[in-house]
């Protein structure tokens, strides 16, 4: 499964959830774009308008991204404006498991200095690779089988509604 995407913003070490979305946020919707027209809204007011200008954006950070307490709403407000994956060096456990819930591709390489905003990413997940196409460079997507699997899968959902069509196929 390839995907292509460009880099809307590019961040640095410890980004915060509470960067992300605010916690006295938390409990004001249910609904998952609440979230994104919140998103970075004191941290970098100018994140929703670069992510929403593509259709598929990606983030790119260094060390730690999505750190502090661990909320959905954290993923909601950074996949529902147009982000298809975070690109970083590292990411809390918590977070990224929150990503591959949701259908959020937490892409984790070695390196990301040499990315950069504008930047138009392919991610290959059967390879797992990530190549700048605008700059040149690949780099080796760190990430276990059944992550990869997850994420090929669209997320937890989809890998329930898959195992729910196989068990429900061979009870036929």
């Amino acid at each position: 499964m390839e995907l292509r995407g460009k880099v809307a913003k590019k961040y640095g070490d410890d980004i915060n959830t509470d960067y992300i979305i605010p916690a006295y946020l938390l409990q004001e919707s249910w609904d998952k774009q609440f979230f994104a027209d919140h998103a970075f809204e004191y941290y970098d007011p100018s994140f929703k308008t670069a992510c929403r200008t593509n259709k598929e954006s990606i983030v790119v950070a260094t060390n730690n991204f999505g750190c502090g307490s661990s909320r959905e709403q954290a993923v909601y407000a950074v996949k529902y404006n147009n982000v298809v994956a975070v690109v970083a060096q590292s990411f809390p456990d918590i977070f990224y498991r929150n990503c591959l819930n949701n259908g959020l591709l937490p892409i984790q390489v070695e390196d990301t200095s040499k990315i950069g905003e504008g930047d138009e990413l392919l991610i290959d997940l059967d390879g797992r690779s990530l190549k700048n196409l605008t700059k040149g460079g690949q780099y080796a997507i760190i990430a276990t089988d059944s992550a990869i699997d997850q994420m090929k899968k669209g997320g937890f959902m989809g890998f329930v509604r898959e195992r729910l069509r196989t068990r429900l196929a061979s009870a036929t």
